[in-house]
């Protein structure tokens, strides 16, 4: 096992799906069909994320599993298939809340 890989390449991901998120903008979009499909995917990173961090920080994996609308918790999925894309069932309820990592200002 290689634990500082496989975070990495989550991290990887969330860097990933940021840029997306950033390059896109779709709070700056009229809803449709292109809105959907990029929120869609990063709703799918974020279930992929909190299986492949479980190990590392389970109780903020387990609170974006939750804010997804998954019930469960991702514990309960197994590897690799649960890693495998295309498994975020869509129309859940998602629930904003508090920053789960705020950033530290630099006085």
């Amino acid at each position: 096992m290689q634990p500082s890989i496989a975070l990495e390449h989550t991290w990887r991901l969330i860097r990933e799906t940021n840029a997306l998120l950033e390059s896109t903008e779709p709070w700056k979009l009229e809803p449709g069909e292109e809105v959907s499909a990029v929120l869609g995917d990063a709703l799918e990173a974020l279930r992929i994320v909190s299986v492949l961090a479980y190990p590392a920080i389970p109780t903020a994996a387990e609170e974006v599993w939750r804010r997804i609308g998954l019930s469960g918790s991702p514990a309960d999925v197994r590897l690799p298939a649960a890693a495998g894309w295309g498994q975020y069932p869509g129309g859940l309820p998602v629930e904003k809340g508090t920053p789960l990592f705020p950033r530290i200002k630099a006085s």
